[in-house]
């Protein structure tokens, strides 16, 4: 298993941290990493393997998970 991969499955799209992500350029979804905690970068990034598999993205919200995990990132939930 895969460092962050916990062997559950991808959340329903409407379940996401981020409305219409699904829909977002890679470059605009990535905007919002650095305001989500690890349990919504971790669905985001189960979400991305399983159904977008955009490399840039998946190394992005990597390395935000990264961050967390290490004490340098923030998180705070994107939703309102």
């Amino acid at each position: 298993m895969e460092m962050f991969e916990d062997g559950t499955g991808s959340p329903p799209t409407g379940k996401l941290p981020i409305v219409d992500y699904n829909h977002l350029a890679g470059r605009t979804a990535e905007s919002y990493f650095p305001r989500l905690g690890e349990d919504e970068l971790k669905d985001l990034l189960r979400y991305e393997r399983a159904h977008r598999n955009r490399l840039p993205v998946i190394r992005s919200l990597t390395a935000h998970l990264r961050r967390l995990r290490h004490g340098t990132g923030k998180g705070t939930s994107a939703k309102p």
